[in-house]
């Protein structure tokens, strides 16, 4: 391809990264979904979400549970950390690179932990908590099992609210707090150690993210739960697929689906692997037609060249001029106007293309 085509294919390009992948954990005798959560670097109710089950601390019974572990980034900032209320999450980034994710608690609804730009304004080691009126407990508590505030404090420069370890890390995941930002204690001390005074600190409500896996051709979707009933979750996914270009490629009753169980797993909406002998090129479905992109035209011995933003394609006999639709980064284009063109019938079905004669 020329740099023409290749430029502008990178237009509307989806650009949220994404990191990770799930993975199954067969349970054992004695978990809960606490301990496989803080096992995992979870909150309770990622994995309740993933798998469906109600938060409880009950054993969890043997079988397969997913560990949702594939992540779609924020928007990315130069250094700081990013926190998603819906997510209950905190994106740790440094020099605009992915460092770290934290699970949280946050404030439960009618207690909100607010939405905007802070930054981290003091940072304690074994905190005196001074309990605000609402507590209902006298006196300054310090250090030691009892403080709520647990053994590290990041206090925001938002007065009152920070973020902090906790006494009750059974409770990370959930919405329980007064509107402080809860972590595990383990993971509390590690995040303290790598930020200071004036770290930026974005929260944000984002209940649906939408991406691209480059890596797997995938365009996928999280989808939370709407915490503090904050928006309609239909139109923020039409919205978020919008915005990295796959809106196109999703159909209704599969996006209903994923509205209908949010599972805060980055779950498949568009993309997909066919093969052809023993070639696997990248398809995907669009609006119930089949597109694919150059690699199948190479396979099948039909030539290809740009003109600007139309791709001929032709053989011995004939051509063929298509205006390809952008998908991750690549052209794609109408697989059964392609084939039909050249005479060649066929059937595409469980990840396979079959040509008839």
């Amino acid at each position: 391809m020329t740099l023409i085509l290749l430029l502008w294919l990178l237009v509307g390009q989806p650009s949220r990264l994404i990191v990770g992948s799930d993975t199954n954990y067969r349970s054992q005798p004695g978990d809960t979904l606490f301990t496989v959560a803080r096992r995992q670097g979870l909150g309770l109710e990622h994995l309740a979400w993933a798998n469906q089950r109600p938060v409880d601390l009950k054993p969890l019974p043997a079988r397969d549970y997913v560990l949702p572990l594939r992540r779609i980034l924020p928007k990315p900032v130069a250094d700081g950390l990013v926190l998603n209320l819906p997510e209950r999450a905190i994106y740790h980034f440094r020099g605009g690179e992915f460092q770290g994710f934290y699970p949280v608690a946050i404030g439960m609804p009618g207690w909100n932990t607010p939405v905007g730009q802070f930054h981290i304004a003091t940072r304690a080691t074994d905190p005196t908590w001074f309990p605000p009126a609402w507590a209902g407990v006298a006196g300054p508590v310090g250090p030691g099992p009892d403080n709520p505030l647990g053994d590290r404090w990041m206090g925001l420069s938002l007065g009152g609210y920070g973020i902090h370890a906790t006494n009750r890390p059974d409770s990370i995941g959930g919405a329980v707090s007064h509107g402080c930002i809860r972590m595990y204690p383990e993971m509390a001390r590690q995040l303290y150690a790598q930020v200071s005074p004036g770290c930026p600190v974005r929260i944000e409500y984002e209940p649906v993210k939408a991406g691209w896996d480059g890596q797997a051709f995938e365009g996928v979707l999280c989808v939370f739960p709407d915490v503090y009933g904050r928006c309609d979750l239909k139109a923020e996914a039409r919205r978020a697929l919008a915005d990295v270009g796959l809106l196109p490629w999703v159909d209704e009753p599969l996006l209903g689906r994923l509205l209908a169980h949010p599972s805060g797993r980055a779950e498949w909406v568009a993309g997909e692997q066919l093969r052809w002998k023993e070639t696997s090129f990248p398809a995907a479905r669009r609006q119930g037609r089949l597109y694919c992109t150059t690699q199948l035209l190479e396979a099948l011995s039909l030539q290809w060249e740009e003109d600007g933003e139309r791709i001929r394609v032709f053989d011995d006999a004939s051509e063929l001029w298509l205006t390809p639709v952008p998908l991750g980064g690549r052209a794609m284009l109408p697989l059964a106007q392609t084939l039909q063109h050249f005479g060649r019938s066929f059937q595409a079905q469980q990840g396979r293309l079959e040509l008839i004669p």
